[in-house]
């Protein structure tokens, strides 16, 4: 009753409850495509970068909504442009990136007065930097990602079941590519006050390795997935309401252990 209580008298935890059943529900949308096509280091990659933005934004005073989204599509941009040389994998584009972002974030961060807090903040989420401007973004990124996904199904199915074949068969698997890279920044993008940098990446990976094994086509992997993060996300974010813990770690905490006894359930079934 207490957290019902809390809930009608308190608008900045009504609006980080809002945050994370809509984050739970767009990332578990494009976690089955980041674990299917193996992209699970884009996630770490697109939120290091925008610490970077964050940090532009801070230093510079402008639209910290506006620099995040900025880093993040540039950074997918390099990430397209640098894999499509044949000579560098994704992965390594990535990796080579990934450093040079943060270091640029912390480098401007380290200009800042309040470089501490700033820094703790945009690493691991702050629900007390949820404000009513980051609710609409975080409904139209889930309605963007719903769109996308609904429009785009068959093409993203076959690139990710055989990007080869896709290709032969005239599906333009470069603009595939681009368009997921832009989706998941978005995405990145408004769990960013939730999640943080540190911990984005469970977020994205998590519930799509949950529903890899169980889901026989990409609706049932994105349902069981969103079913998943949804559920687990709200007792982690229940429980650092009631022992007083930062809720970004805390959901992901569950969200893992969740993972291990559904693992282990599954492996004895």
């Amino acid at each position: 009753m207490t957290f019902i209580t809390d809930l009608m008298n308190y608008e900045f935890l009504r609006n980080a409850l809002i945050a994370n059943v809509l984050i739970s529900f767009v990332t578990g949308m494009v976690s089955p495509i980041i674990v299917y096509k193996r992209l699970e280091f884009i996630g770490d990659g697109l939120a290091h970068a925008i610490f970077a933005g964050v940090a532009f934004a801070v230093i510079f005073n402008f639209n910290v909504l506006l620099g995040s989204v900025l880093a993040t599509l540039f950074f997918a941009y390099l990430v397209y442009v640098l894999s499509n040389d044949s000579k560098i994998a994704e992965s390594t584009a990535i990796g080579m990136l990934l450093p040079v972002f943060m270091s640029i974030g912390v480098v401007l961060f380290s200009k800042s007065p309040r470089y501490t807090v700033d820094v703790t903040s945009y690493l691991f989420g702050n629900i007390l930097l949820i404000s009513n401007h980051d609710i609409y973004f975080m409904v139209f990124v889930l309605a963007l990602t719903i769109a996308v996904l609904s429009l785009k199904h068959y093409e993203i199915a076959y690139w990710l079941a055989d990007e080869t074949m896709a290709k032969f068969y005239g599906i333009k698997t470069h603009i595939i590519r681009l368009l997921v890279l832009v989706l998941v920044s978005t995405v990145v993008v408004s769990a960013l006050k939730l999640a943080g940098v540190i911990v984005m990446g469970a977020f994205l990976v998590l519930p799509g390795a949950f529903s890899k094994g169980r889901a026989r086509s990409l609706i049932s992997a994105v349902i069981q997935s969103m079913v998943f993060n949804s559920v687990f996300s709200f007792f982690g974010f229940l429980s650092a309401y009631y022992f007083d813990l930062p809720p970004g770690p805390t959901i992901v905490l569950f969200l893992f252990t969740a993972f291990l006894v559904s693992t282990m359930f599954t492996s004895k079934k």
